[in-house]
């Protein structure tokens, strides 16, 4: 459905329904990035990768946005707001993922300083916490993954937020509202005329008073129109017939 309501903007400039099928098609964009760092584990990938244990968890579930993300496009264009639903609803898991790995990522980086001389090091190797210590950059790569992570939710936050107040717009005033006529009679008052159609009691009435109906039959074929004498049955004043 084409651009016809005013639904707001967001993004300051941008209307709110083109700013949201962006953002449907930015997550089906990013499910194709998210398939190639689950099948080549390639940490470039990822928005994440210094915790192992969440290690596929943002790549895996950022994979659901090739169906949502293309569905909640046909939803916006279409204004389903059913089709919309599942993707505010992915959005919300995604920043949930996103978060709960970011902090995992961060309490991990917590141990690069000590990394080489660990313990824990000999039990589970840690490629990437490895290549950061022996650079000697730890104090660097935890406020630039900080700075990172913090961006990243902060823009799929701004993101879901607006495509949930789209969402909710579609809810609340569909783009195709149904009258079954429920509002008829506060039309009537609207424009204040009376409506036009017989009450039940009065349908079966006719239409001119039952004293008047009376008269009219008992006069009927008993008295001469006022006229009568003064004109022919053809049309004719009687004076010119006579002439």
């Amino acid at each position: 459905m084409a651009f016809v309501r005013d639904h707001g903007t967001c993004c300051i400039f941008l209307p709110l329904k083109l700013g949201v099928s962006l953002v449907a098609m930015l997550v089906f964009m990013d499910s194709i990035v998210c398939l190639l760092a689950t099948f080549t584990g390639d940490i470039r990938f990822q928005p994440n990768g210094y915790s192992e244990s969440l290690y596929h968890v943002p790549s895996i579930l950022g994979i659901l946005g090739v169906v949502l993300g293309f569905t909640g496009l046909l939803g916006i264009y279409d204004d389903k707001p059913g089709w919309l639903q599942w993707l505010v609803y992915f959005l919300f898991l995604k920043i949930i993922a996103l978060g709960t790995s970011s902090l995992a990522d961060f309490f991990t980086l917590r141990k690069c300083d000590s990394w080489l001389t660990s313990a824990e090091r000999s039990v589970q190797e840690n490629l990437q916490l490895t290549k950061l210590a022996e650079a000697g950059v730890c104090p660097w790569a935890r406020l630039a993954y900080a700075l990172g992570a913090a961006v990243v939710l902060l823009f799929w936050t701004y993101c879901t937020y607006f495509t949930w107040v789209y969402w909710q717009q579609l809810e609340c005033n569909p783009a195709y509202p149904i009258d079954f006529g429920a509002g008829v009679d506060r039309r009537w008052d609207q424009f204040h005329v009376k409506d036009p159609r017989l009450s039940e009691h009065e349908e079966g009435q006719p239409l001119l008073p039952q004293h008047l109906m009376h008269e009219e039959e008992a006069q009927y074929g008993t008295q001469k129109s006022k006229h009568s004498e003064h004109y022919g049955p053809d049309g004719q004043e009687m004076a010119d017939l006579e002439g």
